[in-house]
């Protein structure tokens, strides 16, 4: 695990991607955009400039509505 150098008010987040293209290991530090209903990164390869966008899904979660309780911890029965 790598240590934090520096004193930072937020903690640094550095992700690792790797380009479709050429397969380099690409290191970085932005958060993804939402966009149109998903998430998306622009990302351009350093070692063969190949522009590509990553995209991740958003994944809806509702409830609990009224009257419902909500998930169970600990089941005590048992």
């Amino acid at each position: 695990m790598m240590t934090q150098k520096g004193e930072h008010t937020w903690d640094l987040v550095v992700r690792y991607h790797q380009c479709p293209k050429c397969g380099a290991i690409i290191e970085n530090r932005e958060d993804f955009k939402y966009r149109l209903g998903h998430y998306e990164k622009d990302l351009e390869c350093p070692r063969c400039h190949h522009a590509f966008t990553l995209v991740k899904n958003v994944s809806l979660k509702m409830g609990p509505f009224i009257g419902e309780g909500g998930a169970v911890e600990v089941d005590w029965k048992e």
